[in-house]
């Protein structure tokens, strides 16, 4: 554990960071539907939703830009792609009214924006339950004209900020923003701007990341040495195991994120291991990788990659409040950060 002192030194340099966020950034819709008011419909045989409410968040690559914002983060910047549509332009909206720098921002006619469409159905008395998921995801793959679009941007952008979050979060190759060939470009980047972080996160490719911090779960990463991998158990000497073959692969730190038992730090070739923060609270785990990245990132731009441990141990607290926060994708601020180390 570090001393107030020292974490509240780390916070006092957020607001001097300039991040950029690239990568598949979704549209988090939330539409609240009273089956109270529902009526059997004319035309078909079936009652109607009525939607009487609506809420918009950034999602996948947007979460981490509303983590960052709350932290305090000086800049901002986001580099995706999406479609000229309704959810595009909501997408796009809200991005700037949390106060992220959409210059770089891709809108372009045949591409679908990400959106993942929440139905919450409300009964009598106030009772609530979330539907099944509807997914708007893309399903072709990114034209060429595109592709450049976005390395030309990446190279535009990154001398402007000292941190590169990537965001890579369509499950399916080639079919989101960070194509083999905008990947292939980032890590050309790393190694030529060694002096900024660069850092990835990926579900289903962050084996295939070179000379940039990654940060697996202890499920991702065994997948990425193992790809016919199908068990439900690793255990930290098995993340471990992991995080050498990793580490060799993109010669740079890796983190892994182990739930409820914390955070595995591989730096220099030593392991730490922070250890998870019990919470007597209910806890809603989604989002919490993400809040774990803004926090881990943007220590790492205030006091150098060195800082890998103490990075992660900013990460975990961060998280430890985002997972308190029911029924929506939360943040931290310092003020809660600070709070929460003093409750340990």
């Amino acid at each position: 554990m570090i001393s107030e002192a020292r974490l509240q030194t780390i916070l006092n340099r957020f607001g001097d960071q300039r991040i950029l966020v690239v990568g598949d950034f979704y549209l988090d819709a939330y539409w609240y539907i009273d089956k109270v008011r529902s009526t059997l419909s004319l035309e078909t045989p079936w009652h109607t939703n009525p939607v009487v409410e609506q809420r918009y968040s950034p999602g996948a690559a947007g979460t981490v830009t509303n983590n960052l914002n709350a932290l305090g983060v000086g800049a901002v910047y986001t580099l995706g792609v999406i479609g000229e549509d309704g959810f595009g332009g909501t997408l796009l909206n809200y991005l700037q009214a949390n106060g992220c720098q959409t210059d770089f921002m891709i809108q372009v006619p045949k591409w679908s924006t990400p959106t993942y469409l929440k139905p919450i159905h409300r009964g009598y008395e106030g009772v609530e339950t979330e539907g099944p998921r509807f997914d708007i995801e893309n399903q072709v793959p990114m034209a060429a004209e595109v592709e450049a679009t976005v390395t030309d941007a990446l190279h535009a952008c990154i001398p402007l900020v000292n941190g590169i979050i990537v965001g890579d979060q369509m499950p399916h190759e080639n079919l989101g923003v960070v194509t083999t060939r905008v990947r292939e470009v980032l890590c050309e980047l790393a190694s030529e701007f060694r002096e900024k972080i660069f850092f990835a996160d990926s579900r289903t490719r962050i084996g295939e990341y070179r000379n940039v911090i990654i940060k697996p779960n202890r499920f991702e990463a065994k997948r990425a040495i193992q790809t016919e991998w199908s068990g439900h158990q690793v255990d930290i000497e098995e993340a471990k195991q992991c995080a050498l073959t990793l580490a060799a692969q993109t010669q740079n730190t890796v983190y892994v994120t182990l739930g409820e038992n914390g955070i595995l730090v591989y730096h220099n070739g030593e392991f730490t291991h922070i250890p998870g923060i019990s919470i007597d609270d209910e806890t809603d785990p989604v989002g919490a990788g993400d809040s774990v990245s803004a926090g881990l990132v943007t220590t790492l731009c205030s006091l150098g990659v060195d800082a890998a441990v103490e990075a992660a141990y900013v990460g975990n607290l961060v998280a430890s409040i985002t997972v308190t926060k029911i029924g929506t994708t939360g943040t931290a601020s310092p003020a809660e950060i600070l709070k929460r180390h003093r409750s340990l």
